[in-house]
């Protein structure tokens, strides 16, 4: 009865904090997780050599997949024969761009710098702005004549990643470009399209080609993928000339009077009533959709879209071969003139090293190893078709069978002869601004085309693109590194 009466006990609150217990979770949480990837980060030691890349293919050839019974990988490889570990560590194409930009800018050193770095083709332009001294890369000229791989390698191929001489990246690659077709939907209308060796007689036999399908029903069916202002399949074409719209000393050519007649010739592809070129969705999976119904029957193929093309190609479920095996061929581009490549080279990627990096000796070892050994090639046959960039690996067998795909047709000798043809492609820190002021010329054209047909083109892109070269000289003036 007496403890009956007697109040209840005051608990004490669990807690008390000013900014209340979520606040104080967080805090808690944000410590203990900070600990524990202090410890984690004590405990696991940076590898000898670090390499960022941006591709998961990339990725997966050097470090394998790590699937049960696969072969030593070539990073554990290269363990073995060197003592030295690699750490190979993916990143998002832009997330590596901007980390690299801000590090060579800074001048930064240290295990955050990797030792080795893949670039793309599309982004190096921007790593080549200040002076050849102060570009973040190391130069690679005497490791490449030191070792013998100056003379091996297509030396045309070094010019994406070099500044006024001075090379800064040993090329992945050398992508080859060529017409892949329909030769079944081309000869059924009477056209040996492999016979064309300029592109107004490509231009002619396509033009014939439309209209025997026309007359049959077959209103949108075209004979060529090209898009109206996108100025990479331009570029192509230019290249083929030999003409760079700005040079590796900062030169523009944009007002050369063969870029004028050519932006005038593709117009014309595109636009008007000798029209024979439409744009695919951009997906290479509609592409290949395309091909394989017979809507655009020839597209422009660097080798690393044959491979794409062909797997998205429609597999026969009574055979499990490709629908389209047999009727398939390839040739070269046409020229338009004596002299021009009968190739071009359509994008890319290099490996080289920052300029900070403690190592340069080691890291040029692994370079050699990933890109230029038959290790390396090995690897690299086992993940893509890409041909490389070493002269004597295209001898090997690989590059010497028959393509049921292309009836029979060795697709990948051709591609080994052209790569012997390949012009010089520069890029710049001002190459994306040309490309943009070509696919604005490009459009002027088509309009033109469209609304008073072909009279006066040519001298209209003139203008045109004389005006562009003034506006492009002042932006590069403005933008210079010196300023």
């Amino acid at each position: 009865m007496l403890l009956s009466t007697l109040p209840a006990p005051t608990i004490p609150p669990l807690m008390s904090f000013h900014l209340g217990k979520p606040i104080l979770v967080m805090i808690v949480i944000a410590a203990v997780t900070g600990t524990a990837i202090a410890l984690r980060s004590r405990e696991r030691k940076r590898a000898d050599l670090v390499l960022w890349v941006f591709a998961d293919s990339h990725a997966k050839t050097y470090r394998g997949s790590g699937l049960p019974g696969e072969p030593p990988s070539l990073v554990e490889k290269f363990r073995k024969m060197h003592g030295l570990t690699v750490d190979i560590q993916l990143l998002s194409y832009r997330a590596e761009n901007v980390r690299l930009v801000s590090m060579f800018m800074s001048d930064m050193k240290g295990p955050v710098v990797p030792d080795v770095v893949e670039i793309e083709i599309g982004q190096v332009g921007r790593f080549f702005r200040p002076p050849v001294n102060e570009v973040g890369l190391l130069p690679l000229n005497d490791f490449l004549k030191e070792s013998g791989w100056m003379d091996r390698i297509v030396k045309t191929r070094f010019a994406p990643w070099s500044k006024e001489g001075v090379i800064f990246g040993v090329p992945h690659d050398v992508h080859p470009v060529t017409i892949t077709y329909r030769d079944d939907l081309f000869r059924e209308a009477g056209v040996d399209l492999s016979a064309a060796k300029t592109w107004y007689e490509f231009h002619e036999m396509c033009l014939r080609f439309r209209d025997y399908w026309r007359k049959r029903g077959f209103y949108h069916r075209h004979a060529l993928e090209l898009p109206v202002s996108d100025a990479s399949y331009l570029l192509v074409m230019l290249l083929q000339r030999h003409i760079n719209p700005i040079d590796d000393y900062g030169r523009i050519h944009l007002d050369n009077p063969k870029v004028a007649q050519t932006v005038a010739f593709y117009a014309q592809l595109v636009a008007g009533p000798r029209k024979i070129a439409t744009q695919s969705p951009g997906v290479e999976g509609a592409a290949s959709k395309d091909l394989n119904e017979g809507n655009i029957c020839a597209y422009i193929t660097p080798d690393w879209r044959v491979k794409t093309l062909k797997d998205y190609t429609e597999t026969d479920p009574a055979t499990g071969r490709k629908k389209l095996e047999g009727k398939m061929r390839m040739m070269p581009l046409p020229i338009f003139e004596p002299g021009d490549a009968r190739t071009a080279t359509w994008g890319g990627t290099m490996m080289g090293i920052p300029r900070t990096c403690p190592r340069p000796r080691e890291a040029w070892k692994l370079i050699e190893y990933l890109y230029l050994s038959e290790d390396g090639l090995r690897a690299r046959l086992r993940e893509t078709n890409i041909l490389p960039p070493v002269k004597d690996q295209w001898n090997e067998p690989e590059y010497q069978r028959e393509d049921p795909y292309f009836g029979g047709q060795k697709v990948d000798r051709l591609f080994v002869e052209l790569a012997h043809e390949i012009p010089a492609r520069y890029v710049n820190p001002a190459t994306t601004f040309a490309a943009m002021a070509l696919s604005n010329v490009m459009d002027k054209a088509r309009l033109h085309v469209e609304s008073r047909g072909p009279e006066g083109l040519e001298e209209r892109c003139r203008q045109w693109l004389k005006d562009a070269a003034d506006d492009l000289d002042v932006r590069i003036r403005q933008a210079s590194f010196e300023q």
